[in-house]
């Protein structure tokens, strides 16, 4: 695991907690900008439920703040966005390509923060809930990679 958050220049629990809702805010935003930029109906469709996804990760560390039950929405599977893949995706500019690896690396940076705030936790309860939070992040992580797999392959063949 790649540790790259320094948890000890945070006083606590709840200021990392702050944090990851603040990474969830930007994520959101982020999934949302290159949602409306994106000609390919896919990748649209990927983006905008990453950006729902964001925002319910958001709620439950606000809820968490509140002293709230810390339970998890069960997910069901994602949506298979390769299947709907098409050429207009991929054009000579790897722009979207870059957009692809930048969402990875900011699903990698939220699901790092998880593991170390489970890890951090003071009883089991925090710990699970971390702990679900950042499977939930590598699942998107591991979404993105499979549509860039996708992607890169066509590209390939054509």
């Amino acid at each position: 695991m790649n540790e790259s958050y320094n948890l000890g220049s945070i006083d606590s629990i709840e200021d990392a907690v702050r944090l990851g809702i603040s990474f969830e805010d930007q994520g959101r935003d982020f999934y949302l900008e290159f949602a409306w930029n994106t000609s390919d109906p896919a990748a649209k469709d990927m983006f905008l439920y990453l950006a729902e996804e964001e925002k319910k990760h958001a709620q439950y560390l606000v809820d968490y703040l509140e002293g709230e039950v810390l339970l998890l929405e069960t997910a069901s599977d994602a949506p298979d966005f390769k299947s709907a893949f098409s050429s207009e995706f991929m054009t000579d500019d790897l722009g979207e390509v870059g957009i692809l690896l930048a969402a990875m690396r900011l699903e990698r940076k939220t699901e790092d923060l998880y593991k170390m705030l489970s890890k951090r936790a003071d009883d089991a309860e925090q710990k699970k809930f971390f702990k679900e939070l950042a499977s939930v992040e590598r699942g998107h992580y591991d979404l993105i990679d499979g549509f860039l797999e996708s992607s890169t392959q066509f590209r390939m063949q054509t």
